[in-house]
């Protein structure tokens, strides 16, 4: 027995040593190096929430094989860009308990802490972006509560995505208005200035103010994706061509899918006004 436990010790030194050896040739990368580092932080975990997520009992939903469960962290007030942390879950039940904290942070740097909008989505299909038949729930959070209980009480409908508001001419150019002019609405993604845009509608027998909705429905390539932060465009065209003329009409606005009560001010001549027109 002395004989075996000797050989037992020897085994594991001659281990221990080869690790040794292959860390000085294969050093870990610095990366790798501060992520064990902020693991090992004793404090990283202080503003974890925590908390239980369910669906909503009057919702009758199925679950797809290929569904995940996600939840996002936003800080108040900020509704566009990446989330300030996320997770996602293949493997769940509900009632589902959960938690989300600094290490589940997107950007270097970044702190999980103040009051923040915590988003939980039942995906479907799998893929992180929103689409119908997913089931959402938000509620308002701050960091390091404990006891949270987020419902997931919205199911994702085709309109879901469709923005709605208001076309109007500004009071200054209420004359300038041509008769039998012709609106369009245009969505570009933000920071698209030039190409086809994502979607398009047109308007012939217009009256002011106009009641819009622009949607998945209206993009001009199928199967592209309504999605992400996008510009508003609405031009009243003097000779109904898309293409922007002198004397027409337009205004701008930032939107997102699902926004509503969107007010589109045209405000703006896009040249001389053309002999004939108001």
């Amino acid at each position: 027995m002395k004989q075996l436990a000797l050989l037992y010790s020897f085994l594991i030194i001659i281990l221990l040593l080869g690790c040794e050896k292959d860390l000085k040739e294969h050093p870990l990368p610095e990366s790798l190096k501060k992520e064990l580092a902020r693991k090992a932080d004793p404090t990283i975990h202080n503003n974890d929430v925590f908390g239980t997520i369910s669906i909503d009992p009057g919702l009758k939903v199925g679950l797809n094989p290929s569904a995940g469960l996600f939840i996002f962290a936003r800080p108040e007030g900020v509704d566009a860009g990446p989330p300030l942390a996320v997770k996602r879950h293949s493997v769940f039940q509900f009632p589902f308990e959960f938690d989300i904290g600094q290490l589940n942070t997107m950007m270097e740097g970044s702190q999980f802490e103040g009051a923040m909008n915590l988003t939980a989505r039942l995906d479907q299909d799998g893929n992180r972006k929103s689409s119908p038949g997913d089931l959402e729930g938000k509620i308002q959070i701050t960091a390091g509560q404990k006891g949270v209980q987020l419902v997931l009480n919205n199911l994702i409908s085709g309109d879901a995505y469709n923005i709605e508001g208001t076309v109007n001419v500004s009071e200054a150019l209420q004359k300038k208005i041509p008769e039998n002019g012709t609106l369009f609405i245009f969505a570009r993604s933000e920071g698209v200035k030039r190409g086809p845009p994502l979607a398009v509608k047109r308007v012939a027998d217009l009256k002011l103010p106009y009641e819009f909705t622009l949607g998945p429905q209206d993009v001009m390539m199928p199967g592209t994706a309504f999605e992400g932060p996008m510009v508003l465009a609405a031009r009243i065209d003097v000779d109904g061509d898309a293409r922007a003329g002198l004397g027409d009409i337009e205004g701008f606005v930032s939107a997102q899918p699902g926004d509503r009560n969107i007010k589109l001010l045209l405000n703006h001549l896009t040249g001389p006004t053309p002999r004939g027109a108001n």
